[in-house]
């Protein structure tokens, strides 16, 4: 299974990416919003994991673009953030998202989000868009 880890602390993105590669998947790593939306669109990953404050774009923003896009609006998106804003978080949630975990996240848990898209998505399928 292939994920697109969208962060740009570059400690919280090790850790993941480190703990996502022990499970046996496939990571790719984006340390900003834009280059996080050329490598989803170039290679549409099973998942994406997303931090809501990056530079070059919000989360936010590169979630209303996921869900404009045909080829990504079926892409399924973790959100991994240190915003406390309920506001904004409420914003991500309306955009669709998987779950919302604050940081740092809770491991486990995640583990237990990641498997729940796994378990919807094919072996060896590339992500499907949504009707």
């Amino acid at each position: 299974m292939k994920v697109l880890l969208a962060e740009d602390d570059k400690v919280q993105s090790r850790l993941l990416e480190r703990h996502l590669a022990g499970r046996n998947l496939q990571v790719r790593v984006a340390f900003d919003a834009d280059s996080a939306w050329h490598a989803a669109e170039a290679d549409p990953p099973d998942v994406i994991l997303l931090d809501l404050q990056m530079p070059g774009g919000t989360g936010l923003g590169f979630l209303k673009k996921r869900n404009a896009s045909s080829r990504l609006r079926g892409v399924p998106v973790i959100v991994i953030t240190g915003m406390e804003d309920q506001l904004v978080l409420r914003m991500a949630e309306q955009q669709g998202v998987e779950a919302i975990f604050p940081k740092p996240v809770d491991l486990m848990l995640l583990d237990v989000s990641i498997e729940s898209v796994r378990a919807r998505v094919p072996a060896g399928s590339p992500a499907k868009p949504a009707p």
